[in-house]
Formats: structure tokens, sequence, C-alpha cells
């Protein structure tokens, strides 16, 4: 429940961001969201770059998204695996 919750917060936090690179906010708000999403890059991305450095040619093949749902969703994809075992 609070992963899934989890989960459709960061998506709208992904939309925010994203959206403020083709309709810019106001001065001081603009960058803040420029910061964001920098900081959501780089943490996600090397949270991705990193499981996807760990996995097997096996891995690879079975499941070829994983790291892309672990550089949107972050920790909270980490927690739905957890769960699942």
């Amino acid at each position: 429940m609070f992963i899934l919750l989890g989960k459709l917060i960061y998506s709208f936090i992904w939309l925010f961001l994203l959206f403020n690179l083709v309709h810019p906010f106001p001065k001081p708000a603009n960058v803040v969201a420029y910061v964001g999403l920098a900081a959501f890059v780089i943490t996600h991305g090397l949270q991705a770059w990193l499981l996807q450095s760990t996995m097997t040619n096996q891995e690879k093949q079975q499941d070829k998204f994983k790291a892309l749902r672990l550089f949107i969703f972050g920790v909270f994809e980490t927690l739905s695996w957890k769960n699942k075992k």
C-alpha cells in the first residue's frame, strides 16, 4: 500500500520537474526545480547504474526494464523487490 503510494508520489514529482523544462515556472521556483531534477537524475541514475553493473547477462535478459524502473521509482522499487521475496 505505502510502496504504491510512494511510487505514485515519485511519478508526480517526475512530472512536476519535467514540466518545468517545457513550461518554466517563475524565477525562484524554476531554479529549485532545476536543482531538484539534477538531484533526482544523479541519485536515481547512480542507483540504476549500480544495479545494471552488478547484474549478470542472464538477469539482464530476464528483466530488461528493471534498471529503468529503479531509475524512475528509486527506493520504492527496491522495497517492492524486497516484499516480493
